[in-house]
């Protein structure tokens, strides 16, 4: 399948590639030097790159180191010297490779050794002082790691940027955690100490060096690694020579001194790995590589090489099988570089070429899909107790009791605001006030207002008594007048006048009796005499 060119102006391919990013879960990155140029780091092969600045440093420790040919013949002619230095002009030929420059047999040569020293030393020095902050495309690698998608990131670079942003570049740290991926760790809420060593997101070495870096000095017989700034090292590379192993000068010594034979000591060189030799950490990325290899990732991004390095071009042969092995041609292998990937080489490996910068891309990424910055942030929720006092229910029902006045340890959550506890109140009690609402801010009060409080502070809690309803009150005095002897009745209770009895005074009248007092009067009279007709008088 052919390489699908994708340029600045093509929003809809721009588009589908930010689909494709945002809709994955395992992305493998390999980088170059492509993506450091933006922070003044010069690359290999353009004008101003490295080579051309090795170039010209090697014809200035040429000229310095070795005499010229006229010189020479002058003084074999004559039998004398000059006073005055006649230097050489040496160069590299014009068609020299940068692998010439950093091969291996770059060892043999002193004056190469010399100026290989000085340009690294030189280099280092640069990234250190110069470099300030890193690209849009680092920074991008570092929200693919806090969004849980990145894999690996494997980087030909020696500046080591990656580890300014909190990226692992060590390989001691192994593969990390497979279950990193699971659905459960995704889920869970992010806590640092979850990516510790050891932990479920333990992403174990998050950054490989392939060519390794500059934080460090390795000796070329122990390998044993060491800093730059003790012992005047950096100040004696900068001069073009290599200080001594201080380990091996040390087991050395200790021989010499129990009488037996010293060893050999080693010297100190840049911790980077030439072309046409071995990784002195093989075994570590070995491991890592395969590992990764398993984990079947669904979309592998180059950004900023040209793909000439051979151990890199079969790394990202091997990660484009594995991504284009997914089912249903899910996975896509992406290249972001301004070069041209070769047809021949690449057509059944490389899905979509961008041809853009690395951090012109990264900005377009950023305005087709905005979502995939969006991280899970850190959540800190604490818990604290604390003694309140929590309000009592007012109740205006007979027979209720309401919770307890105050009740300790109550747990509050708190989320950097102040704690407060309210009372809930209902529309017929709105104008009731609370016997007290506890704050976290203490409100001022006067001086009437404390010693009021103080006088009531020990005092219990009088709440009002509802009047009596009329039905119990007239039960009650019904049952009190019938346990009255009968002498002290006003008149037999009969059940015609049993609720007709004449109270012994007005207090003993019901509410219901004393809003009606002239009709219950009238039904407790007696009857009115009547006058006498003819037949009561023929009757008498």
């Amino acid at each position: 399948m052919p390489v699908v060119q994708v340029c600045q102006n093509e929003n809809r391919q721009l588009q589908n590639i930010a689909n494709i990013l945002a809709s994955s879960n395992k992305i493998v990155i390999i980088t170059g030097a492509g993506i450091s140029t933006n922070c003044g780091i010069p690359d290999f092969r353009s004008e101003d790159g490295l080579y051309a600045l090795i170039q010209s440093q090697y014809t200035e420790a040429s000229a310095t180191l070795l005499p010229s040919p006229e010189a020479s013949a002058l003084s074999h002619e004559t039998g004398r010297t000059s006073s005055k230095p006649q230097h050489c002009q040496r160069r590299l030929p014009s068609n020299v490779k940068g692998k010439d420059l950093f091969d291996a047999g770059i060892w043999r040569d002193p004056t190469s050794t010399s100026v290989f020293y000085t340009f690294i030393a030189s280099l280092r020095k640069r990234i250190k002082d110069e470099v300030k902050q890193t690209t849009p495309t680092h920074r991008f690698i570092r929200t693919m790691r806090d969004s849980r998608k990145l894999v690996r990131c494997y980087t030909q670079n020696i500046d080591g940027l990656e580890s300014r942003l909190g990226l692992c570049m060590d390989l001691d740290r192994g593969r990390g955690n497979k279950a990193r991926f699971t659905t459960k760790s995704k889920s869970a809420p992010y806590v640092p100490a979850r990516r510790a060593a050891g932990g479920d997101m333990d992403g174990g070495c998050e950054v490989v060096p392939l060519h390794g870096d500059l934080a460090v000095l390795r000796c070329t017989l122990c390998h044993k690694t060491c800093g730059w700034e003790e012992h005047g090292r950096e100040a004696m590379l900068q001069g073009g020579q290599a200080p001594e192993c201080f380990s091996c000068a040390t087991s050395s010594q200790q021989r010499y001194d129990q009488g037996k034979r010293v060893t050999k000591i080693g010297s100190l060189r840049p911790n980077i790995v030439l072309y046409g030799e071995e990784h002195p950490a093989a075994d570590a990325l070995g491991s890592i590589t395969t590992h990764d290899l398993s984990l079947a990732p669904d979309v592998l991004l180059i950004l900023g090489t040209s793909l000439h390095v051979q151990g890199v071009r079969t790394l990202v042969k091997e990660f484009a099988k594995s991504v284009h092995a997914r089912a249903k041609a899910k996975g896509k292998v992406i290249f972001v570089n301004l070069s041209k990937p070769s047809e021949s080489t690449w057509n059944d490996s490389i899905d979509y070429w961008v041809s853009m910068d690395c951090d012109a891309w990264i900005d377009t990424l950023r305005r087709h899909r905005p979502d995939i910055w969006h991280v899970q942030t850190q959540i800190q929720a604490r818990v604290i107790k604390k003694d309140i006092e929590r309000p009592v229910k007012l109740s205006t029902q007979r027979g209720r009791k309401g919770p307890a006045p105050s009740q300790k340890n109550n747990v509050a959550f708190t989320s950097g605001q102040d704690t407060a506890t309210s009372v809930k109140r209902s529309p017929e009690r709105a104008s009731t006030k609370p016997p007290s609402v506890i704050c976290s801010k203490e409100v001022p009060q006067t001086k009437a207002q404390h010693s009021s409080d103080s006088s009531k502070e020990n005092s219990p809690l009088h709440l009002p008594t509802p009047p009596p309803s009329n039905r119990k009150q007239g039960a009650e005095e019904l049952q009190r007048k019938r346990s009255r002897p009968l002498g002290e009745r006003d008149h037999p209770v009969t059940p015609s006048n049993r609720l007709r009895s004449i109270p012994d005074s007005e207090d003993e009248l019901s509410p219901l009796e004393r809003s009606r007092p002239s009709k219950i009067m009238e039904e407790q009279s007696p009857p009115a005499k009547r006058r006498k007709t003819a037949i009561d008088i023929w009757e008498d």
